[in-house]
């Protein structure tokens, strides 16, 4: 059986396609564990409007997505774990092809790729450069969405979710899995992931906050994933060119934990550059690397 996990916070409006989008799975041994994180909203009626054996409700005090996932996987029965969102939809063979991957190869954890949906309709295949296959060591992960993943309870059991990361939980998870772990990509993309307009991704305070903890948290991950300490730094960077102008922004701690990602000559020149406001200067040295 799959246990599939879905945090759940004011979903009232998403929650139940999300649910009816794995009971729709074609692979049919499944239960699906809805911790309701505190809402204050529908959403507990909405889950319970959904009339199958194979779902579970669970409330919780509001304590975060990770502490919900984890609270899910303490209360799986399942072989396997897979997490959804509570506003995301899966197609309706994603279930089946992971568990024939996991059968057939024997990973540790199978993802397969998201297609991204942006407010105003446009579609992109995130993780689009890794192939099919086992992950080679120190393969970039960024990018694997956690309701992409579905992998062996132990490994759940193993590694937890960290509640103290505001944003890039599934990316700080996957690292440490990693280390341990076998991780195998399917390269199709078998889940919508909506990016709203109000999404955490937006906030600059949570991502200067994340990208320093998960150095302070592994401070070999610049050396052991280049890749991805150059997709946070250009995120740390655009974030500083944005927001740099903003009294309420502290520019200094963003642009020293970009450096942090990356501190080649190339990023501390544009740093003086753009201190020096000299900014067409530094939009000529600006290439993607």
């Amino acid at each position: 059986m799959i246990s599939v996990i879905i945090p759940a916070y004011n979903r009232e409006n998403t929650i139940a396609a999300s649910i009816n989008s794995i009971l729709n799975q074609t692979y049919k041994d499944i239960e699906v564990i809805v911790v309701d994180d505190g809402s204050t909203d529908g959403t507990a009626a909405a889950v319970q409007s959904i009339k199958d054996s194979r779902v579970i409700y669970h409330f919780q005090e509001n304590a975060g997505a990770c502490v919900a996932r984890n609270t899910g996987v303490r209360l799986a029965k399942g072989e396997y774990i897979a997490f959804q969102d509570s506003d995301d939809y899966w197609h309706s063979d994603k279930l089946e092809k992971q568990l024939a991957i996991l059968q057939e190869h024997s990973p540790d954890v199978v993802f397969c790729k998201l297609c991204r949906i942006m407010p105003d309709g446009t579609r992109s295949v995130m993780t689009k450069s890794i192939p099919e296959g086992f992950l080679a060591p120190n393969a970039n992960l960024f990018g694997i969405g956690t309701q992409a993943i579905i992998g062996r309870r132990e490994v759940f059991e193993a590694h937890q979710f960290d509640p103290d990361m505001p944003r890039f939980q599934d990316y700080e998870l996957l690292y440490r899995i990693a280390k341990e772990c076998s991780i195998y990509c399917l390269d199709e993309a078998l889940v919508d992931y909506e990016i709203g307009a109000d999404s955490i991704s937006s906030n600059s305070r949570r991502l200067i906050q994340a990208c320093r903890l998960l150095i302070e948290k592994h401070p070999d991950l610049s050396k052991n994933q280049v890749n991805a300490s150059k997709t946070f730094a250009r995120m740390l960077w655009n974030t500083w060119l944005y927001n740099r102008k903003d009294v309420d922004f502290d520019a200094r701690a963003c642009i020293r934990t970009a450096l942090t990602y990356n501190h080649s000559i190339k990023y501390i020149a544009k740093t003086i550059l753009v201190y020096l406001g000299l900014y067409e200067l530094y939009r000529k040295l600006d290439s993607r690397d």
